[in-house]
């Protein structure tokens, strides 16, 4: 059977999804047999999905077993934009010297969208398969908090497309200090983002559950 296919990668990428997009509400069981029913297989791939998904800090196991969304509360929030700055950081250290990044060949309409893809390009340029690896799994569990910071910062598309067009023509010094604002502006921003975030969830969650 075809991977695309197959039961557990199709639930893996659905819950997946519902997860970095903050989906499940946090701290909420995630009741599995309503998952298989709402994704149309066995109750086994959506176990193993969710058991998989603990593994990259977007699902957690249960104090009495079970599954439960990942609730990330400031502090947390906190830390997560904080090591995301460092892996771009360390990236950057480790790339010294190469030319700009110049501009994504395809346009992205979502400025949050086209600023992961950039955030992307950095790490992976470096060619450090751990680093890219701590980074997406960082940049997957805070995807949760883009509506936040959408509806917290007015300035959104403008501060990503400032951000855009600095990296087209800088690869470090301005750009650094670009990103190290840009992070620590959502540092100090912490609270309310994961205060937002788990309310609109909790909203969300009561009205339909994820789709």
């Amino acid at each position: 059977m075809a991977k695309s296919r197959d039961p557990f990668f199709m639930a893996l990428e659905r819950i997946r999804e519902a997860a970095r997009t903050g989906a499940y509400p946090p701290g909420r069981p995630i009741v599995i047999i309503e998952e298989a029913r709402r994704l149309g297989v066995s109750t086994t791939p959506v176990r193993e999905a969710l058991a998989w998904l603990c593994g990259e800090g977007l699902i957690e196991r249960g104090p009495a077993g079970g599954f439960l969304a990942v609730r990330l509360d400031a502090g947390a929030v906190r830390d997560r934009y904080a090591f995301r700055l460092a892996c771009l950081t360390a990236a950057m250290d480790m790339t010294a010297g190469l030319p700009a990044y110049g501009r994504s060949p395809r346009a992205r309409p979502d400025p949050a969208a086209a600023l992961e893809a950039l955030f992307d390009r950095i790490v992976r340029r470096a060619g450090n398969g751990m680093l890219t690896a701590a980074h997406e799994r960082v940049s997957g569990q805070l995807r949760r908090f883009r509506d936040a910071e959408a509806r917290m910062f007015a300035d959104l598309e403008a501060e990503a497309g400032a951000l855009l067009a600095l990296a087209a023509e800088e690869a470090n010094g301005a750009l650094r200090q670009a990103l190290g604002a840009y992070h620590d502006r959502r540092v100090q921003a912490a609270s309310i983002l994961a205060l937002d975030a788990a309310r609109r969830a909790d909203r969300d969650g009561a009205e339909a559950g994820p789709s």
